[in-house]
């Protein structure tokens, strides 16, 4: 029975094949699903309009306002001191809770309370998926996320709302990890850039339609209520996208992966190109499950935990630079829901030549231009004279661009360095290291306060950090992904470049005729000892 590794498989029955069409059209869908729930405060707590009618008429400010109402404005900016009238058409819970003046500040808990959720998520249960598979965790995270976020739509208070809704985030946390890392296990590596991209592309399609279903609702509980309703449909999925193979042999189970791979080769009309008699090597055979599980193993090799803490670094400053620059840019004319769909829909372009360049330069380059152009773009602003609007405007869209094309690459480039045993606990993690950067993004904006634009000087210096550091990141191109971590550590071999079809990719030095000369080499004691992956030295020779 001939032995054959599992992208040996996916090359010979297709790489992105019938079956993972229909596969990957299922997650893509997914991604509407996570941006309505992501931008669901956007609209059910917009801001109402309304006018204050003095309650006290003998209060110090009511009685010079007492024959007067006030237009969106409270006295004392206290609600308690008013007689409110809505004249919005619209309903949101702003509207059914008075959280309006003094209170609004509530309105923005409930999203930092959600992103709180997703950043706890992350955190304590990342590595769920790769203790269960990706696809049990990916149902369970869905059945969570409708009903959490169904029961606030009939919430009777505002805490219990908000309650509801954290543990909705936390749900929808692991969603978009779960159904990233599913999708690009079960395609080819010439295609994972590709399926990637797309994802995110289709996270901003959802953005904008949304924005459109948004703008037909009257009343935020009608439009929670089908945001959640419509995750119903996606629990079929199980029925036409079956569990990570990868994650499947790295657990042991060789016969249930190959069944896997079996049904995607039948589907892709290629079983006769697989030899009759075949397996899959068990990847973790004979070692300790306890010795090779957890996040543990991100700081287990000092070479591993110097990629460990640039990935978390890198995805800090995207997600702290993403936000910032969107919050800033978000202003964009009187109509809420024309500008968040214009919001997401100017990441497109950013997606699209991300798409055109990674798998010719690289993930390392892709990433560390973006930053470097997003970075320049951001310290440029504090050059510009103030008198010159639009051309602050064009830079700061051109950093967005930019800071938009660079998660495009650092979600694609971490897939392809994490292991299979680890994949999903490690993007959980600088998942979190993203969220921590979004939730401090607002108090990077303040800084505009103590001096004009020097927000940007900040976020164009982190940003340029970044991009100096992705440089020590092993390039994963034209690599098979890892599935241990003594597969992460052979990276560090993989620079030569061939020229290979149209794109220029890596081919991995033989890391066993190396081991193999180093073995020969005696030691301090005149005897010859082996080298083991552990043991290579951090830093390389130069060629």
């Amino acid at each position: 029975m001939k032995p054959l590794t599992l992208d040996d498989v996916i090359n010979v029955t297709g790489q992105f094949g019938r079956s993972q069409k229909i596969y990957y059209f299922g997650l893509s869908l997914l991604q509407i699903f996570i941006a309505a729930h992501m931008l669901l405060n956007i609209f059910t707590g917009v801001e109402p309009t309304f006018q204050c009618f003095p309650r006290d008429e003998g209060g110090k400010s009511g009685a010079s306002l007492k024959n007067h109402s006030l237009l969106s404005k409270c006295i004392d900016n206290n609600v308690h001191n008013c007689r409110i009238v809505y004249t919005s058409e619209y309903k949101s819970f702003a509207t059914e809770w008075n959280l309006i003046c003094n209170e609004k500040y509530k309105v923005a808990l409930v999203q930092s309370v959600w992103m709180f959720g997703v950043m706890s998520g992350a955190l304590v249960l990342g590595g769920l998926a790769d203790i269960i598979g990706r696809l049990k965790t990916l149902m369970l995270a869905l059945l969570g996320t409708i009903a959490f976020e169904g029961f606030s739509a009939f919430a009777p208070t505002y805490i219990i709302m908000v309650a509801f809704r954290f543990l909705g985030g936390v749900c929808c946390s692991l969603i978009i990890v779960a159904s990233f890392v599913l999708s690009q296990e079960l395609v080819g590596m010439d295609w994972r850039s590709f399926c990637g991209i797309i994802l995110g592309m289709s996270f901003a399609v959802g953005i904008a339609i949304f924005s459109l279903v948004a703008s037909a609702v009257s009343d935020w509980r009608t439009l929670t209520l089908i945001c959640s309703v419509c995750g119903i449909a996606f629990l079929s999925l199980p029925c036409c996208i079956p569990e990570s193979p990868r994650w499947l042999a790295s657990e042991g189970r060789s016969d249930e992966a190959k069944a896997v791979l079996d049904d995607i080769a039948k589907k892709n009309l290629t079983s006769g190109k697989l030899p009759k008699q075949w397996h899959l090597p068990s990847i973790n055979k004979g070692k300790n499950k306890k010795q090779r599980k957890g996040l543990g193993l991100l700081v287990s090799h000092p070479y591993i935990a110097i990629i460990t803490i640039i990935l978390l670094y890198t995805w800090f400053v995207n997600g702290a630079t993403y936000y910032a620059l969107t919050i800033a840019a978000s202003d964009l004319g009187g109509n809420i829901y024309v500008s968040t769909a214009l919001n997401g829909l100017v990441e497109i372009p950013a997606g699209f030549i991300a798409m055109c360049i990674i798998d010719r330069l690289g993930r390392r380059v892709t990433l560390c231009g973006f930053m470097f152009i997003g970075g320049v773009a951001c310290l440029s602003i504090q050059l510009l004279p103030s008198s010159l609007q639009y051309l602050t405007t064009s830079f700061a869209l051109c950093g967005k661009l930019s800071i938009s094309a660079s998660f495009v690459a650092i979600y694609i480039h971490s897939g392809e360095i994490f292991p299979t045993m680890i994949r999903n606990s490690g993007m959980g993690i600088v998942s979190v290291s993203s969220r921590i950067g979004g939730m401090l993004s607002p108090f990077i904006l303040m800084l505009g306060d103590v001096m004009p634009n020097l927000q940007f000087t900040v976020l164009g210096l982190l940003t340029l950090l970044s991009g100096l550091l992705n440089l020590k990141l092993p390039e994963t191109l034209g690599q098979p992904m890892p599935e241990t971590i003594s597969d992460v550590l052979a990276l560090r071999n993989s620079i030569k470049t061939v020229h290979h079809s149209k794109y220029k990719k890596l081919e991995t030095e033989e890391t066993e005729a190396y081991q193999e000369t180093q073995s020969r080499s005696p030691s301090p004691r005149g005897r010859e000892k082996p080298v083991h992956d552990d043991e290579l030295p951090l830093v390389e020779d130069g060629d």
